[in-house]
């Protein structure tokens, strides 16, 4: 340890928690099964009632959806740096995480911040989607290859979204299973 240099301490969101998690992200299910399911529905759409929808009115239920979601992550994230109390934050500050240089608390904060991001990008996605959609069909009739790509875009984006949602709920459970943990070890 003497001599070793202490982690450079980087607050910028992208080259700071984004890029050392890469592999992590590339690692994780929830693209993979996002893609699968993004294509399925993509395929199968066509031959569903839904298929005439609209593409701005499916665009607005994405719209809610992930505007409820986006609020749903950063309270979890504000609850969990809140709830613990300062000697738990600073004992998960101090605990290695999944990463050289990065806490327990470090990994927790990026897990709800990503995912808060990935419902914004579904929020990005719905307004692109209602703005070069519009009244077009979800899945028309003899519909161009650039309407289905941008259709499985869609579709994992949204699936995607909500697994990030599924990520934070057991995130939450597993804050409260620790801390109830943690509490019993002291009594």
């Amino acid at each position: 340890m003497h001599g070793s240099k202490p982690p450079v301490l980087d607050l910028r969101l992208f080259r700071g928690q984004i890029w050392p998690r890469r592999r992590q992200l590339v690692s994780s299910w929830a693209p993979y099964i996002s893609m699968m399911l993004a294509i399925l529905v993509s395929l199968a759409l066509p031959f569903l009632p839904a298929a005439s929808t609209k593409i701005s009115d499916a665009a607005s239920h994405g719209l809610t959806f992930s505007s409820i979601s986006v609020g749903a992550c950063f309270t979890s994230l504000v609850l969990s740096l809140g709830l613990p109390g300062a000697r738990r934050l600073r004992d998960w500050s101090r605990r290695r995480g999944a990463l050289e240089g990065k806490s327990v608390l470090s990994d927790l904060v990026f897990v709800l911040v990503w995912a808060g991001l990935s419902q914004l990008s579904l929020i990005f996605v719905c307004v692109f989607a209602m703005l070069f959609g519009g009244d077009l069909e979800m899945a028309p009739v003899g519909m161009y290859l650039s309407h289905f790509v941008t259709l499985i875009a869609g579709m994992f984006a949204f699936f995607y979204a909500v697994f990030e949602l599924v990520i934070v709920i057991q995130t939450l459970s597993q804050i409260g299973v620790i801390i109830i943990a943690e509490e019993q070890r002291c009594s």
